[in-house]
């Protein structure tokens, strides 16, 4: 079997531990999913001298039990505060996430962007020089042109 089996044992073994007001504010459903997942080979006792997060168990036991604290045993001014926790736990994971592989997707099409209007600018720039060019170069032919007209009239 594996861990989250094992882990399901110790949270039915857990929850057998619970007084029955806090137990029934637990949807049958979850408890009895709990239930047909555990590891009946699984042997995991609670020691009545310690206190739950002084219990030995595995991280998933403590992982479900926490979701199971927040959805239907905290009060409304905890699940919000567990709320806010784990979202600025997240926004902190994301931020480190971002630190780490320096991802920022819209700065690099920020700067494709502004690469892609240099190019057009300078493509517009070397256009106009070319027209410019052109026309000084056309002005000297023309002025070739009349001048050899000219001296081949005399």
């Amino acid at each position: 079997m594996n861990k989250y089996n094992n882990a399901c044992s110790e949270v039915y073994i857990i929850l057998q531990d619970l007084d029955e007001t806090e137990y029934n504010k637990i949807p049958k459903e979850v408890i009895e999913t709990i239930k047909l997942n555990r590891n009946k080979d699984y042997n995991y006792e609670l020691n009545n001298k310690l206190k739950l997060k002084e219990q030995p168990m595995l991280p998933e036991t403590k992982a479900i039990l926490f979701n199971l604290f927040r959805d239907y045993l905290a009060t409304q001014e905890q699940k919000q505060k567990i709320i806010r926790i784990q979202k600025e736990e997240r926004q902190k994971n994301e931020l480190k996430k971002q630190q780490k592989y320096n991802i920022d997707l819209f700065k690099d099409k920020q700067r494709e962007d502004n690469t892609k209007h240099d190019i057009i600018e300078e493509n517009k720039e070397i256009k106009q020089i070319i027209k410019y060019k052109e026309n000084i170069f056309i002005k000297i032919l023309n002025k070739l042109k009349s001048f050899c007209k000219n001296w081949s009239r005399r």
